[in-house]
């Protein structure tokens, strides 16, 4: 690996960084996990532009050529906030670090559209078209970053009215492992097939350096966080179910929490938004009328200043794990969820620091409606497609490394648990959402929709490079 890292050196003068550096140390040290600031690679490559891309991926794939396909590991890494080790670094091999690739370009062409560097920040992106009055859809915490998160689908506080933020990417700048910079389009008939692979496909194709997003008229927002006693359940959960039903507002955002922490105890806590400066809109109303409640922030606010208060709940360098299943809207299951989660508590309670929460997430029949990509990724859709998809999220986070084998445990034994309660009542979907999955979790099922995305692999990809060198993310192969 020395004479790996001396050729990329040389090649990349000021932008190679071994471990003895200070630029080292910094993106090591800026994961959101502590599983993944514990990687240490062999160095870091900081590319600033795109051609610098292509020499890293050039020189990387050419060592992979002469060593074996495999042999000269690499990782990709955006905003770093994956949690589940190796996901974008690598133990001994190259991490290229795209956050130096943050042009944040409003050009108009038609229609208002917003050109972002894959290593942006959603905190960058907003900060940036706040003032314009426009928005796109993105991730609901600031240090996000842009690339992962859209590769992976996306949810935002405006899938009710625009779908996912996959399918409001109008143009992938992307480097396949020939060094080819090729910019897919949905039009374009060399690579539309690309172009559609890249929706929720994660790295599994080239390395993305920039996306061109449809924007639209965005102002000030209301919204804000609930926090409840975990004796209001019952009303919390058929508060949720009601917020799914037929009479949906699409321009309300739901993220509904129920949480224990060895530090502030437990509770439930519900991050609501309306996408327009409405006071207190009805949607919200049956959440703020649940008495008694500890804390109430709901406010107008900017898009900025609402992911910031999001990011008080995601504290960097903690050991992490986010794992996640989904299935049809059930109130029993929703109930059953709740218990299987208080039942897990009992085994991580020792744990130091321990904060240990599931969030539901509803994607409405609405939402589907406007994202194609969910369309394809959600199998049997046809057969379900009046139904609310849910999204059950359990997320923790601790202090001591020791503790991880068994917090790991305990939550694939959760996750498990609520998948065999969802086929019990044949409420289960087969979908797993890409960006709250964990390592091992098969994001991309099986049937048609995996093989295609094969094929595109194969094409764009031919000896593997993105699927055997490139170990992190979720592979095809």
């Amino acid at each position: 690996m020395d004479r790996h890292v001396s050729e990329l050196l040389h090649s990349l003068p000021g932008k190679v960084f071994p471990p003895e550096s200070q630029q080292y140390t910094e993106s090591v040290h800026s994961y959101f996990s502590a599983q993944e600031s514990q990687i240490k690679p062999a160095c870091v490559v900081r590319p600033g532009t795109t051609a610098d891309v292509v020499t890293a991926i050039s020189l990387l794939v050419k060592a992979n050529q002469l060593q074996g396909v495999g042999s000269v590991k690499f990782a990709i890494r955006s905003g770093g906030h994956a949690c589940f080790a190796g996901s974008a670094n690598v133990a001994d091999g190259v991490t290229i670090d795209l956050r130096d690739l943050n042009l944040i370009e409003v050009k108009k062409q038609g229609s208002t559209q917003l050109c972002v560097g894959a290593g942006a920040s959603w905190g960058q992106v907003y900060r940036a078209l706040d003032p314009l009055g426009l928005a796109i859809p993105g991730g609901r915490h600031s240090q996000v970053g842009v690339g992962g998160l859209t590769l992976g689908g996306g949810l935002s506080h405006f899938s009710g009215h625009v779908g996912l933020v996959c399918d409001n990417v109008l143009e992938y700048e992307v480097v396949l492992a020939s060094g080819s910079i090729v910019r897919a389009t949905p039009n374009d008939l060399e690579y539309s097939d690309l172009f559609y692979a890249l929706r929720g496909g994660s790295n599994n194709f080239g390395i993305v350096t920039r996306f061109t997003f449809r924007t639209f008229p965005q102002g000030h927002l209301w919204g804000g966080t609930l926090i409840h006693p975990i004796e209001t359940k019952t009303q919390q959960l058929q508060a949720f179910y009601d917020f799914c039903g037929d009479s949906y507002d699409p321009s309300a955002s739901l993220i509904h929490s129920f949480g224990m922490s060895s530090e502030r105890g437990s509770g439930f806590v519900t991050s609501i938004v309306y996408t327009k400066p409405e006071h207190e809109p009805a949607v919200v109303k049956p959440f703020t009328e649940i008495q008694p409640v500890y804390q109430n922030t709901l406010r107008e606010l900017s898009l900025t200043a609402l992911t910031l208060e999001q990011d008080a709940f995601n504290e960097n360098g903690l050991c992490q794990i986010m794992i996640a299943t989904t299935y049809y809207l059930h109130l029993p299951l929703l109930h059953r969820t709740y218990h299987l989660w208080q039942d897990s508590c009992d085994s991580v309670r020792h744990c130091t620091g321990i904060v240990w929460s599931v969030t539901l997430q509803p994607i409405t029949p609405t939402i589907i409606a406007h994202s194609p990509f969910l369309q394809e990724a959600i199998p049997d859709l046809a057969r379900n497609s009046n139904k609310t998809v849910v999204v059950a999220q359990l997320t923790g986070t601790w202090k001591d490394s020791e503790d991880t084998a068994a917090v790991e445990a305990t939550a694939l034994k959760l996750i498990d648990s609520i998948d065999r309660e969802a086929r019990a009542v044949e409420m289960e979907t087969g979908y797993i959402y890409l960006n709250y999955a964990h390592a091992g979790q098969n994001v991309f099922g099986e049937g048609q929709r995996k093989e295609g995305l094969r094929e595109i692999s194969r094409k764009y990809d031919p000896e593997g490079i993105f699927q055997r060198a490139v170990p992190g993310g979720f592979k095809l192969f």
